[in-house]
């Protein structure tokens, strides 16, 4: 009986082992990415680019396009735009001796030749009123200028009359804050400028995480994003805001995804542009030590297709004879790097290559797992019969 059982169970080992493939796994193995070709050479196979990476490629590569604000802003302080329609201007009228237009007697019995006029909103038609004066335009002009303005028009009326014009609410030089990582606000813009880092404090900064917060520009119909991280580590992008514009900050994390034989499987936020791949396979865990095949990192992204045939022209692409026509790949392509972990010059390519926005890492497992889960599960079969089979043998025996 427990010669049969070994047939049996030897006949059931061979069949695991031989449906390998059938086992599950946690994707393709590093062989099929590579194929039976040499695991060095640039490969156009099955739709894609497969790069080994070495220190050429690391030459070629280029950094995630960055915008700027300074295509629309500047960090030169802005030009006086003056008072505009919607202000809240405040007036003061002065004379140079007492009993004039303007004069009053306080508590004291002294006399006062000044006085403070109501605040007054720039009526839509740019103007405001001044007693004795009627309707003074504004809108469009500096306080100086209203000033000026104002004198003149009591000049014959006041004794030699000075004016005082201040803006107390400048409605008409705001700027307006909103999205979903900030509390929205319209924030008036004071005659000293307001840079674009004041902007965000002055309504309390962000609500989400810095390195998963964007913030956007919109002026004069232009609109320019770029990762608050970004704003913040580079002075240069701290402009100066106008009236009108609009600050839009919003929770849009940079990611990749991590696949694989690694130690985390998700999909993990970019540390800022300068994320290398060394720290991204550090930040899931590293590579998981029972299951990763270290010759099988991979990243995935996609390539301008024109780029990658110029650049790998007579390798993995067909060099046109002439008179031929060269291969064309129009927009973007999908290119596969492989990074070999078992190389210490891997572990340097890996510390110098960038991480993209959008990049999927994935680690294939060791040649050796399949054979290891069948032998597994054939060993979770095995046991018991043969115990089975010895108990059977024993109670014959009696």
């Amino acid at each position: 009986m427990r010669s049969g059982a070994r047939l049996v169970l030897a006949a059931l080992a061979a069949g695991l082992l031989s449906g390998c493939a059938a086992l599950p796994a946690a994707g393709p193995t590093a062989g099929a990415f590579v194929g039976n070709v040499d695991e060095n050479a640039v490969q156009w196979r099955d739709g894609y680019l497969l790069v080994p990476v070495d220190s050429n490629v690391l030459a070629y590569q280029q950094e995630e396009p960055r915008p700027s604000f300074r295509g629309i802003a500047s960090q030169s302080l802005p030009s006086d735009n003056g008072i505009g329609v919607g202000d809240v201007v405040q007036v003061t009228l002065f004379e140079a001796g007492v009993g004039g237009l303007f004069s009053s007697l306080n508590s004291g019995g002294q006399g006062s030749s000044s006085v403070r006029l109501p605040e007054q909103q720039v009526a839509r038609d740019g103007s405001i009123t001044i007693p004795y004066a009627g309707r003074i335009r504004v809108a469009g002009s500096t306080a100086s200028a209203v000033e000026q303005r104002i004198v003149g028009a009591l000049r014959d009326r006041a004794i030699e009359p000075q004016a005082v014009v201040a803006v107390a609410q400048g409605n008409s030089t705001a700027v307006t804050v909103t999205g979903d990582a900030v509390t929205g606000a319209s924030v008036p813009i004071p005659n000293s400028g307001l840079r674009l880092l004041d902007l965000i404090a002055r309504v309390g900064g962000p609500k989400t995480p810095i390195y998963e917060t964007a913030v956007s520009l919109t002026r004069g119909g232009r609109t320019v994003q770029m990762p608050f991280s970004e704003l913040v580590n580079d002075p240069s992008e701290d402009v100066y805001v106008r009236p009108g514009d609009v600050v839009l900050l919003t929770r849009q994390p940079r990611t990749y995804v991590a696949l694989g034989a690694t130690g985390k499987s998700d999909q993990l936020p970019l540390q800022g542009y300068e994320m290398s791949l060394a720290e991204a396979l550090a930040q899931m865990g590293g590579l998981n030590p029972n299951l990763a095949n270290p010759n099988g990192v991979f990243l995935l992204r996609r390539e301008p297709g024109a780029e990658m045939v110029a650049r790998y022209e007579g390798q993995a692409f067909t060099r046109a004879a002439p008179g031929e026509d060269a291969t064309h790949l129009r927009g973007e392509i999908p290119v596969i790097y492989r990074f070999n972990l078992r190389e210490p010059s891997g572990l340097l390519h890996a510390q110098d290559f960038r991480i993209h926005d959008g990049d999927m890492l994935y680690v294939a497992t060791a040649p050796y797992v399949p054979v290891k889960q069948a032998l597994d599960a054939v060993s979770g079969v095995v046991t018991p019969a043969l115990t089975a089979a010895n108990t059977a043998s024993i109670i014959s025996t009696r």
